[in-house]
């Protein structure tokens, strides 16, 4: 059992690292400035979970002893569903506005490229228990993990599109390097045990998918980038601005095929040791006659998924307003039932001509609420700014997750 909870562990804490290398929340201005051309430069990371905190995660992702304490202060905000996951993007784009695409409108091009990758899961309450105390916490009990679901991807891509030189909407037609996915659901999934430990009935209905190869390219698909911002009426006889983005929207072709479960089963073992039914030597064993006599078909295929894109839609800071406090607000989404509708709220402060800070509050995502601060410096040509979507987990170890973004923008 010690060493198949060390693979799990050990496939967590991979999937947490992954993700520890896209500016959403950072306001992007709206800025009407004529430009010739410019370079803008974005990345971040955000992971976090409803029930555990980063005195837990940071053993996963720098590595340390796990002590009784730790996991305990994590049990206790679990329920029976939690969540758990993270993206983080890097991007880099070059606009060129001299290059005329449409002789009606001031339209130039843009060029970018960068890299995508989003990934976790809902687990309930006693996969933790599993996973953290051992199966001796659940003797004459049933573990439900019904419900679970899991998935990961990530992508690079390299596009070109076009862009308004007054409003800066752009479209861009993006080409997808995929070189990782995996997904699993599972509806039902209970193992009992007697009273002695000695009997256990597992039930598992559900799929998983993962890689079957070792390649970098595992699919390659085509998506899109918008950022439309558009003027609306606020309040007396003025104007604000919404902005429509959408990022890494399409579909990727895996050509790599595979290995894909269907798992229907009902299995009762009688005078075995729970280590004898899930351990390294029992039903993982991906032997197509064992597999098949459990109730578990195992094949390659090939199949089509969709990008780990997201859409967001928000007020955003108007750069030329001459109020010294802004609002903005918005809603993200990601088409992954893993992470909830994200909706954040908050206020701009224009401190000097060049300075400006913000503060949000947020509810959704992977996590519940949480509170967020940035400051950006503007000057002429070159724009620098930083974010983070939670503060208090950036510096407390009883917080849930980190989130950190910058933003480089160099105009010539």
């Amino acid at each position: 059992m010690k060493q198949r909870k060390n693979h799990i562990l050990a496939f967590i804490g991979a999937l947490i690292v992954s993700q520890t290398v896209s500016a959403q929340l950072l306001p992007v201005q709206y800025d009407t400035l004529p430009r010739s051309q410019e370079i803008i430069v974005s990345g971040g990371v955000d992971y976090a979970g409803s029930a555990l905190q980063n005195q837990l995660f940071s053993k996963f992702i720098f590595g340390g002893l796990i002590t009784s304490d730790i996991k305990d202060a994590s049990d206790a905000r679990h329920k029976g569903l939690n969540r758990v996951g993270g993206f983080l993007s890097s991007e880099i784009e070059y606009r060129n506005y001299n290059i005329k695409l449409f002789k009606k409108r001031d339209w130039g091009m843009t060029f970018k490229a960068g890299t995508m990758a989003f990934g976790g899961g809902i687990y309930s309450d006693d996969a933790y228990g599993l996973i953290f105390y051992g199966n001796d916490r659940y003797v004459g009990d049933t573990m439900e993990m019904s419900g679970m679901d899991l998935t990961f991807s990530s992508v690079q891509k390299i596009g070109v599109g076009f862009i308004d030189n007054k409003s800066k909407s752009s479209m861009s037609f993006n080409l997808y390097n995929m070189n990782n996915y995996m997904s699993g659901s599972f509806r039902d999934f209970e193992i009992a045990q007697s009273e002695d430990g000695h009997d256990v009935t597992l039930t598992m209905d559900g799929e998983l998918s993962m890689r079957d190869s070792k390649s970098f390219s595992k699919g390659v698909g085509i998506g899109m980038d918008v950022d439309f911002k558009l003027p609306v009426a606020w309040g007396n006889d003025q104007e604000a601005y919404i902005q429509i983005l959408a990022k890494n929207i399409g579909m990727a072709y895996l050509y790599e095929p595979q290995k894909y479960y269907r798992i229907d089963t009902v299995i009762e073992f009688s005078g075995v040791e729970f280590e004898d039914v899930i351990g390294d030597n029992a039903i993982v064993v991906d032997s197509i006659d064992v597999l098949a006599s459990l109730g578990v078909s195992s094949e390659n295929r090939k199949r089509a998924v969709l990008l780990p894109g997201y859409i967001q839609v928000g007020k955003i800071v108007d750069r030329h307003s001459p109020k010294k406090l802004q609002s903005f607000f918005g809603i993200r989404l990601f088409p992954s039932i893993i992470y909830s509708p994200y909706a954040y709220a908050g206020l701009h402060y224009k401190t000097t001509d060049w300075l400006s800070l913000g503060a949000n509050i947020s509810y959704g995502g992977f996590t519940n609420f949480r509170g967020g601060f940035y400051a950006s410096a503007d000057f002429n040509k070159i724009s620098v700014g930083l974010a983070s979507e939670n503060v208090v987990g950036l510096v407390s170890k009883k917080g849930s997750g980190q989130s950190l973004f910058i933003r480089f923008r160099c105009a010539f």
